[in-house]
């Protein structure tokens, strides 16, 4: 394989990472509470980071806190406020409402964010069939995961109501849009020529947002009860946020710096808006639910969508005959 596609390959393995922990994490924050749950994963996948870090760089704890540079820092902590703390809040509580399939929709808005917010912060461009490929695909998923029925399908929920699952749902795509921005200005830094690597820039984002995110609940003097569910093992649901948290902060965020270090933001967060794409194919051969001609036009459409974003500009550039 060249190393043309390698942002594309990484991109690939997050939203199959992501689509794998989606499932365990959605049964955590109905186990625990999806605020339970955001907070557990994140203090756990500090732990987890830190212990891949060491293991597989063979360096000392303390290069976690001073192989950075201030600036890495700001633009890494923002981006882990952004995706990890608010927008996957948001998120948690949006799948613990609405179910896997319906609240994955609105992770096709967050690609137009990063898109935006790219231009404006990074200067990225994107050539016309680019913006094609990246409709093409959203249309897809959108085809997959809207329909009328899907209201009728939703769980009963005690974590509030559907137009609640909604409104946290488009939040979260426009909060993880925007941190995937700022990820990539974080890794632009580099020390001696060198880039900071995808393990290092993924714990300093989890450890800002497990920071934030203590910080604001202890001021707010919940921190005992946000813990006690944990405490109790409520449910039996930390086996599930355990897998969760392997599959969603620690090795999907360590994908998904990956490839944003070396594709532009908008293409990344387009690849992976095929979670619920995935989502389905898992549910289909883990959990024998039937995938509807619908869904499988919608599955064909969206990834006819991203060929043409991976492959926009040798597109762009065939002549073909008259």
């Amino acid at each position: 394989m060249t190393t043309s596609y390698l942002g594309e390959v990484f991109a690939l393995l997050t939203a199959l990472s992501w689509s794998i922990g989606i499932f365990p994490f959605t049964e955590a924050a109905r186990r625990l509470g999806p605020n339970e749950v955001n907070h557990f994963r994140l203090l756990l996948a500090v732990v987890f980071l830190a212990l891949i870090f060491v293991f597989a760089t063979s360096q000392s704890p303390l290069a976690l806190f001073t192989a950075s540079l201030p600036e890495q820092w700001l633009w890494f902590g923002i981006s882990g406020v952004l995706g990890l703390a608010l927008g996957d809040y948001f998120g948690f509580t949006a799948y613990a409402i609405l179910g896997n399939r319906v609240a994955s929709i609105f992770s096709t808005l967050a690609p137009g964010a990063a898109l935006l917010l790219g231009y404006i912060i990074l200067g990225e461009r994107m050539n016309w069939l680019g913006v094609v490929g990246m409709a093409i695909t959203l249309s897809g998923i959108a085809w997959v995961t809207l329909s009328k029925k899907e209201k009728a399908k939703l769980p009963e929920s005690n974590f509030g109501k559907i137009e609640k699952g909604i409104l946290f749902g488009v939040l979260s795509a426009l909060c993880q849009g925007g941190g995937l921005v700022f990820a990539k200005k974080g890794m632009a830094y580099k020390i001696n020529a060198e880039q900071i690597s995808a393990i290092h820039a993924t714990f300093i984002r989890v450890l800002v947002a497990t920071v934030i995110t203590y910080g604001i609940t202890i001021c707010m003097g919940r921190l005992k009860q946000i813990n006690q569910p944990i405490k109790e093992n409520k449910n039996q649901g930390i086996k599930y946020a355990i897998a969760g948290t392997v599959f969603g902060p620690v090795l999907g965020v360590i994908f998904s710096m990956q490839a944003v270090a070396m594709i532009n933001v908008s293409v990344a967060q387009t690849i992976f808006s095929l979670v619920p794409i995935i989502v389905l194919l898992i549910g289909y051969f883990l959990y024998k639910e039937k995938i509807s001609a619908k869904a499988a036009l919608g599955a064909v459409i969206a990834i006819t969508g991203v060929v043409i974003l991976i492959w926009r500009n040798e597109l762009t550039q065939l002549r073909l005959p008259i």
